[in-house]
């Protein structure tokens, strides 16, 4: 009897974040809710460096243009969001875009820890609020480790951050 051959479904995933701060962030998540199956490379994670979000995107798309990952996230600053023909281009070559809300990043991330964020206030206003509450540098992944743990992002109810968490526990 002809023994049948396994076929493994290697799931891949590509995540790029707007900036230094989200890559330390989404790796953060990774440490966390990641299965390191043997199915699975596991998240390749990357910063896009800063600037617009329209930047961003034509960057990602230029150096990720020829790259088979299952999935392709970008994951952006909602404060300038990126115009619909970006958003349109980023679709076209298989991205789904995620905005941190509100505003950015940081305003996401007070958020998850209760802490109301304004209208008013501008991302540099809420960086200089989240900052000074992490042990480490904001681009160092160990800086989340503290106050967003399993248990606090397992039941925030911030949307972006939950729907980060869920991609990158699927991948």
């Amino acid at each position: 009897m002809a023994q049948r051959k396994r076929k493994v479904v290697v799931v891949t995933l590509l995540v790029v974040g707007e900036g230094a701060d989200d890559k330390a962030f989404i790796k953060h998540i990774k440490s966390l809710f990641h299965s390191r199956s043997r199915d699975s490379k596991g998240p390749k994670i990357e910063a896009g460096d800063g600037g617009s979000a329209d930047v961003i995107i034509t960057n990602t798309l230029r150096t990720f243009k020829d790259t088979a990952y299952n999935t392709k996230l970008l994951v952006l600053d909602a404060d300038l969001p990126p115009s619909p023909a970006k958003i349109r281009a980023a679709k076209e070559n298989g991205f789904h875009i995620i905005l941190w809300a509100p505003q950015c990043l940081e305003g996401a991330l007070l958020d998850v820890l209760g802490e109301p964020v304004n209208t008013h206030e501008t991302s540099q206003n809420l960086k200089k609020r989240l900052h000074p509450q992490l042990p480490r540098h904001h681009t160092q992944p160990e800086a989340y480790a503290t106050l967003f743990t399993k248990p606090v992002l397992e039941t925030t109810s911030n949307q972006s951050v939950i729907e980060v968490r869920n991609i990158i526990a699927q991948s």
